[in-house]
């Protein structure tokens, strides 16, 4: 590619779709949403879901035990307040073998202040020196806040060179068979856009594994988290694929 292509970028630039990205996280999102896992049922709802598939994923790529688990070096792009990898460290990962990376200071800072012993760094994960390589990535709702498709292609290319041969690609984020019109901040993936990411490898993906926001919206207040899990794993009035997974 060519030296003027990975400078301008497509759009206007990466650099300039980093900041809108940092801007819209630091000046929008995060101040409109500090606590919207507790005071709002929906993120706890999708969090126990990938919580579910993470553990899945884990499992069928053999790693079974949480001995197994501990021999592990984990990256996640994205990080956010370290949550994904806070989890992974209740499973019996140590924290000493987990690398988490987001844009947003102001989320690694919670996330080292909440989480001991996990490495956490603030950057541009493409410009950044992660360590690695590593046995399992994972990129949880990081692509639908990127619009430009070439930083989209380059984040992807990076994540999965960070994999050791064999190892485990756990992603997360919003599926669409056909194209949804997004916004300046976000845009709905579909499944060919992420395979063409990805191949010739394949993703494994569970499908219609997340009910629907405005069904659980009305579920939630009326019958509870647990009756709306139960209506969830019933996948009837659930989304098309969220979770993915691959071997590298």
């Amino acid at each position: 590619m060519p030296d003027q292509l990975l400078q301008d970028g497509e759009g206007g630039g990466f650099e300039r779709d980093l900041e809108a990205i940092n801007r819209y996280y630091a000046e929008r999102f995060l101040p409109a949403n500090p606590w919207a896992s507790l005071l709002n049922a929906y993120p706890y709802l999708v969090a126990r879901q990938r919580q579910r598939r993470m553990r899945d994923a884990l499992v069928a790529c053999g790693v079974r035990t949480p001995e197994a688990l501990r021999e592990m070096s984990v990256l996640d792009v994205g990080c956010g307040a370290g949550s994904n990898l806070a989890w992974l460290v209740e499973l019996g990962a140590d924290p000493s073998r987990l690398t988490g990376i987001d844009l947003i200071a102001q989320r690694t800072d919670v996330a080292r202040s909440r989480f001991a012993g996990i490495r956490f760094m603030a950057g541009d994960f493409l410009k950044a020196d992660v360590g690695g390589p590593f046995d399992m990535v994972m990129m949880l709702a990081v692509l639908s806040s990127v619009t430009n498709a070439e930083l989209k292609r380059r984040l992807m290319d990076k994540a999965i060179a960070q994999l050791k041969p064999g190892g485990i690609f756990f992603f997360y984020d919003v599926i669409s068979r056909r194209h949804v019109p997004g916004t300046p901040e976000y845009q709905r993936l579909t499944f060919a856009e992420l395979e063409g990411y990805v191949a010739p490898r394949k993703m494994r993906y569970f499908r219609k594994d997340l009910l629907s926001r405005g069904v659980a919206e009305r579920l939630l207040p009326r019958v509870g988290v647990t009756v709306t899990e139960l209506v969830q794993a019933t996948r009837l009035f659930n989304i098309d694929g969220t979770f993915a997974y691959m071997r590298g």
